[in-house]
Order: structure tokens, then C-alpha cells, then sequence
């Protein structure tokens, strides 16, 4: 769910159904099923990104598909078959997403070009790749990733290159956030931990 600058209401449904909602009288301006498909089985395991409004474009993922759509009409500008753990970062012109499978990729917002696509899980040991990215966040000209098996891997949001990681420890289900220039992670154990 997303809310423009004009007051209208963007949504995903779980059916894949992307909707614009007129706030003022509730009505659908326009829907888009973003699935290419009517069968409902498709949806069994629907997975999407938050939506992120910027000017008069929408940019979110579904399933295995990114997509960036005109917020006036419903038209598809472009497709690309990466997909998000979370809300997707957009800044200076590009697009950040971190996929499940651990593919940091950058993102050209207008053309939808693949700038570049890193493997960030491959840093850890063979045996310790066998993970899920949970969530990332940008912050300082990085992107912090974090998995399921509890690492935090730093990214350079320039190149996409691996900076850095860390083991934490527990188990992290959540996106990172970022406050007065410190790092938490809240970890499935409960824990929050900060980083300078």
C-alpha cells in the first residue's frame, strides 16, 4: 500500500492485482494483474514488495518480476525478472534490490537496465550460502543486507561490489533500520543490536 503526493491510493492485492484507488470516492481508476495469469494456484505463495511512489512512477516487485508503471495510467514501462525482499531503495537515479537468493542488483529508474548484479552471499563459506537475505537498508553509500543464518554484509551502493561482513549470530528475519547514524538489527531471538 502506497499513498501518492496527490492522495491516491496505490495497492497490491493477493492476486497480484495492482490497483489505483481514488481516496476522495473510493473507486478503481485503473487495475493491472501484474501475474499474467487467472489461475488462482499462482497466487498460493504470493510474494510482493512494499510500493515506492516517486513523481509519477511505481516501482515494486512480485512473484519473480520488478516492475515500474506509470501511476497515471496503469502502463507497464518496463519488467525485469528480479525480484525484492523488501521495499526497494530509490536514489540519484537508481534502483537497489536485494533478492532472496542474494543478488544485490542496481537498477537505471527510467530505462530499467541492469547497471550491475552481485552475488553478495558469495563472501561466506560454501556451506554458510545456503541462505535467504531477509531485508536491506541504504545508508552512507552502502547497503546493509541481512540473512537468515544471522550475517550482516555491507555493499558499496557505487559499484555493488562487498565491503564487508559480519556473523552476528542469531537468526534475522527483519530489514535493518537506520537512526542518528547507527545500524539495528533486530534479530529472531528478540535482540536488538546496534552498530556505529
Amino acid at each position: 500500500l502506497a499513498v501518492s503526493k496527490k492522495g491516491d491510493i496505490v495497492a497490491i492485492t493477493s492476486l497480484g492485482d495492482l490497483l489505483k484507488i481514488n481516496s476522495k470516492n473510493g473507486k478503481i481508476e485503473w487495475s493491472l494483474n501484474t501475474l499474467g495469469s487467472v489461475l488462482t494456484d499462482v497466487t498460493d505463495f504470493f510474494k510482493s514488495s512494499d510500493i515506492v511512489i516517486i513523481d509519477d512512477s511505481i516501482f515494486f516487485s512480485v512473484q519473480s518480476s520488478f516492475f515500474s508503471c506509470d501511476l497515471n495510467s496503469g502502463y507497464v514501462r518496463w519488467r525485469l525478472n528480479v525480484s525484492s525482499v523488501s521495499a526497494p531503495i530509490i536514489n540519484d537515479g537508481n534502483i537497489f534490490v536485494v533478492t532472496e537468493n542474494g543478488y544485490f542488483v542496481i537498477i537505471n529508474k527510467d530505462s530499467g537496465e541492469i547497471i550491475s548484479s552481485t552475488n553478495i552471499l558469495k563472501i561466506l563459506k560454501k556451506k554458510k550460502q545456503l541462505t535467504k537475505v531477509t531485508g536491506f537498508i541504504m545508508g552512507s553509500g552502502k547497503i546493509y543486507s541481512v540473512t537468515s543464518n544471522g550475517y550482516l554484509i555491507t555493499s558499496s551502493a557505487v559499484s555493488g561490489k562487498v565491503v564487508n561482513f559480519k556473523k552476528i549470530g542469531d537468526p534475522i528475519t527483519s530489514s535493518p533500520v537506520i537512526n542518528d547514524g547507527k545500524l539495528f538489527v533486530y534479530t529472531e531471538n528478540s535482540r536488538i543490536l546496534g552498530f556505529n
